[in-house]
């Protein structure tokens, strides 16, 4: 689908119903070179407005399946340690599946055997690691 963004001009703005893109194409009204707008075709509005509404998704540590695996993996743990240490490894119904010497190299082999699916990776330490990850602030002048 083409888009065309309209200029900005110091006039408010003007769409002229005649124009052969009003209908047809998305157009993106930009102020300081910002998406502000958006006029899109009829059909498309009506298609946005059929659809559900997103459900929010509960928290992971609500999901029984989750916390079954993060259990298999606390009670798996001392052996782990004594094979793995410091790899990482992927459970999957409760057992140990695949091990790596990182997140990606493990997910990728997972994915490849059980598809997508939820799965429990940890990396294999007697105390997990924590990042602590400051959140976005606003700066206001």
């Amino acid at each position: 689908m083409a888009r065309q963004a309209l200029k900005e001009v110091n006039a408010p703005y003007t769409v002229n119903s005649e124009d052969e893109a009003i209908g047809r194409d998305t157009i993106i009204i930009r102020r300081n070179s910002e998406p502000v707008a958006v006029v899109v075709p009829y059909a498309e509005y009506v298609e946005l407005l059929a659809r559900p509404a997103a459900q929010p998704s509960r928290p992971i540590s609500d999901n029984p399946h989750f916390e079954r695996e993060r259990a298999a993996f606390r009670r798996l743990l001392p052996e782990l340690l004594r094979a793995h240490r410091g790899e990482w490894v992927a459970i999957v119904h409760e057992q140990a599946v695949e091990f790596g010497p990182d997140f990606g190299s493990v997910i990728l082999r997972v994915r490849e055997r059980f598809g997508q699916r939820p799965v429990y990776v940890q990396e294999i330490l007697e105390k997990p690691r924590v990042y602590k990850i400051g959140s976005p602030r606003v700066v206001r002048r």
